[in-house]
């Protein structure tokens, strides 16, 4: 099939670009180790699902409750994430001990004299990083092409390590307020695979992907200069979606610090602007309605209730942002972890 470079993120294209993201932009494998099984323990639910879901399971106590895919999508499909892979990467961190209080231009000097001038590991995780930089899903098109998601712009930034520099300072102060920008999260990953010292697919592969007893290799798409789009490129199949939920439901499990698990979604979100509608964001993990959640645009989702139940749903809205889908998943998360 031949996908638009300039729009296979969007309807109708996603719906097979979502799970075939290999052959539109370039990826890295993230290799899984031994897997540890989830056993089959179905449970009947109706649920009516949005047209665009390509897949969700539930899971509780190791067992697999329930699982239903659609679209392209099979139980050995690797699914794009979106901004799932931003808890992927603020996981690994943790378990990597890179130390939150740092500064960024000690791992990476290249954005010295730009916006992330004084800002600290922790600023990035918890998204208060003072950045100009705008999350508008409408103009995104000039970092999408530093990430190597759409064509090269013209004179403009040819990969994520020449894009970051570019991002000046907001008005405010680092720590002073919440303020989302998938730029953070990239840069994070660049953090991880210097502090380690391996190109950060890698560094995934062996902190968490192969620990956490995944089912199959993931993938990681790279920008034109080989550096990991972590903010938003991570892809892996529905099951090891939800092992990822699972591995936060059962504390860490030792993979990954207590003390990390337990933080995560934590930190108030006190700017008043934001429409999120969420209770708290840290580590790279939101916690809204009550649960610790990663989120990705068109409607990638998993949820660890406080019960213990993992909700993991993939699809390809059309649109990035849909509210009316948003509200509607919310309520069906909502029905299965009652």
């Amino acid at each position: 099939m031949q996908i638009p470079a300039d729009a296979w993120q969007v309807g109708p294209w996603n719906r097979y670009a979502y799970v075939h993201v290999s052959e539109v932009v370039p990826t890295e494998p993230v290799p899984c180790g031994e897997t540890r099984p989830l056993r089959i323990a179905p449970v009947e639910l109706e649920l009516d699902l949005d047209a665009c879901t390509d897949g969700i399971a539930v899971v509780r106590d190791g067992a697999l409750l329930y699982e239903r895919y659609g679209g392209e999508m099979d139980e050995t499909s690797l699914h794009l994430s979106q901004s799932v892979g931003k808890s992927v990467v603020g996981l690994t961190a943790g378990i990597v001990g890179v130390d939150p209080g740092a500064p960024v231009t000690a791992f990476v000097p290249e954005i010295r004299g730009s916006g992330y001038d004084g800002a600290t590991v922790r600023h990035l995780l918890d998204m208060t990083a003072a950045i100009d930089f705008v999350e508008d899903y409408q103009s995104f098109v000039a970092y999408d092409a530093a990430c190597g998601w759409h064509p090269p712009i013209p004179g403009g930034p040819g990969s994520i390590l020449e894009f970051l520099p570019t991002i000046g300072p907001a008005s405010w102060s680092h720590g002073e307020r919440w303020h989302y920008a998938t730029p953070n999260t990239d840069l994070l990953g660049l953090v991880v695979e210097r502090a380690v010292g391996q190109p950060l697919a890698r560094v995934i592969a062996e902190a968490l992907w192969a620990p956490m007893g995944a089912e199959r290799d993931a993938e990681l798409t790279v920008d034109p200069a080989g550096t990991g789009a972590i903010g938003g490129g991570f892809c892996a199949t529905l099951r090891d979606y939800a092992r990822l939920g699972a591995l936060v439901a059962e504390g860490g499990r030792g993979i990954v610090p207590r003390g990390w698990i337990d933080a995560l979604g934590a930190a108030p979100i006190t700017d008043p602007t934001t429409v999120e509608h969420a209770e708290g964001y840290a580590n790279q993990w939101w916690l809204r309605d009550g649960r610790v959640t990663a989120r990705g645009i068109h409607g990638q989702c998993i949820a660890v209730d406080p019960s213990g139940t993992v909700v993991a749903i993939l699809s390809s809205w059309p649109d990035a942002v849909d509210e009316r889908r948003d509200a509607e998943q919310r309520a069906l998360i909502a029905r299965i972890t009652a």
